[in-house]
């Protein structure tokens, strides 16, 4: 446990430290033009918002609400509603630019860098790649059905960098254990409920009615 909490540490201050050199690397104010190839949309962790701040978020077309980062190498500063008035764009807008980079970003993502392993006594497969990438695949499932294939299987992402797929007769409590334990490796857990893609298809578990396959 105290390797884990070290390692936890560690990977915190390390965000920090890349969050504060690419805060000091952009322009002030940042332009539209600057901004515009570098928005990507991210899957929402559990966040309030701090008195004067209030963050553009959206609801994704898969039903998990997501906010919008500035990819600047290993930080994702947020964008907040101050300065998306600044650059008069919309919700709409922004998601617009922030999936068009995305899918140029997740055809990037090589299928190779899944790796196999076993947590709990499961076979698992798992995607680690920059924060703005891994966990974002859910919103492109065409590139998360090339990096993963299409079978039937249940994906959850523990932190924006960390993607997992399990077999879909994985019982809910293990799914549960096994996604916990990685969540409590990251220094911003994403807290999110698992996706399940069925014949091709992904749905998001939060989205599900009574007697859905993750109840």
């Amino acid at each position: 446990m105290k390797g884990a909490v070290a390692r936890l540490s560690a990977g915190a201050v390390a965000e920090q430290r890349a969050f504060r050199r690419a805060i000091q690397s952009m322009p002030r104010p940042v332009p539209w033009e600057w901004a515009r190839p570098r928005l990507v949309p991210l899957l929402a962790g559990p966040r309030f918002d701090q008195p004067g701040e209030a963050i553009v978020r959206a609801v994704a077309p898969i039903g998990c609400a997501i906010v919008f980062g500035l990819d600047l190498d290993g930080a994702t500063p947020l964008v907040d509603e101050m300065v998306a008035e600044r650059w008069e764009c919309s919700p709409d807008q922004l998601l617009h630019a922030a999936m068009t980079n995305l899918r140029g970003r997740a055809a990037l993502v090589d299928p190779a860098a899944v790796t196999r392993g076993t947590l709990s006594g499961r076979v698992i497969r798992l995607l680690r790649e920059p924060p703005a990438c891994a966990s974002s695949l859910v919103l492109v499932p065409d590139e998360l059905v090339r990096v993963l294939g299409s079978h039937d299987q249940i994906i959850a992402a523990p932190g924006g960098a960390t993607l997992l797929s399990l077999p879909v007769e994985t019982p809910p409590a293990i799914v549960a254990q096994i996604v916990i334990d990685l969540e409590s490796q990251e220094p911003y857990p994403l807290m999110l409920d698992p996706f399940l893609m069925l014949g091709g298809d992904l749905v998001w578990a939060g989205e599900n009615s009574p007697g859905a396959p993750f109840e």
